[in-house]
Parts: structure tokens; C-alpha cells; sequence
């Protein structure tokens, strides 16, 4: 399968090291928005780490930010929070970014379950 999607990623001219540093700053994002906003600092924080990441998309690194949290945001309003990290995570193949992606998963299911917890 996985096979099969990287054949696919490079038949579209989708460079697959980029999808996966997409896909770990969104969920990267998520984990910021989870509380149902962004705080300015917070952003920043996201940001100065988004630079490390040598960014090569077809759309800057700060328009790519700024749609990934209308789509973290909507996916948390409509509760498609589990499916949006689902798709993401399995975009990631590198060892080393799913170690990070899956700190990240854990720290959004956390505050998920806080923000649950404080609304019953």
C-alpha cells in the first residue's frame, strides 16, 4: 500500500518528503488549535520551527500556515479532529518525523480530553 502511494505521489509530481513536512506541521497546528484558537505567541513558537523544516511547497510556508489552521479550526468545529490526524499520520513514513508527529497526536488527545472534561 505504501508502495502504491509514493508511486502515486510522484505520477501527480508531488514530492513526498514535502507532503510528510506538510503533514507534520498540521498536525503540528492542530496541536496549538485544539483548544479552539491560536495564540499569537503560540504561532510564533509554530513557526520558528516550521523554518527548520526547509520548506519547498508551491505555496509559501506562511500561506500554507495560515489555510492549515482554517482546516485544523474546521475540523475541530465539525468534530473531525480523529480523522484529520489519521489522514495526516499516514502521509508520515520517516521513522524520525513520526516519532514527532506521534508526541504531537499525544499532546492534541490530551488537551482533547481536558476541553471535554471541562465542558461536562
Amino acid at each position: 500500500m505504501k508502495f502504491e502511494q509514493l508511486l502515486s505521489h510522484l505520477d501527480s509530481g508531488v514530492c513526498v518528503e514535502q507532503l510528510q513536512k506538510e503533514s507534520l506541521l498540521d498536525i503540528a497546528l492542530m496541536s496549538q488549535c485544539v483548544c479552539g484558537e491560536i495564540k499569537p505567541s503560540e504561532l510564533s513558537h509554530v513557526l520558528q520551527w516550521a523554518n527548520s523544516l526547509h520548506w519547498s511547497g508551491s505555496i509559501s510556508l506562511n500561506e500554507y500556515v495560515d489555510e492549515s489552521i482554517s482546516k485544523c479550526l474546521l475540523a475541530l468545529k465539525s468534530g473531525r479532529l480523529q480523522g484529520f490526524i489519521d489522514h495526516r499520520i499516514q502521509q508520515i513514513e520517516d521513522a524520525p518525523l513520526q516519532e514527532t508527529a506521534q508526541f504531537l497526536v499525544n499532546k492534541i488527545n490530551m488537551a482533547n480530553k481536558v476541553k471535554h472534561e471541562e465542558n461536562a
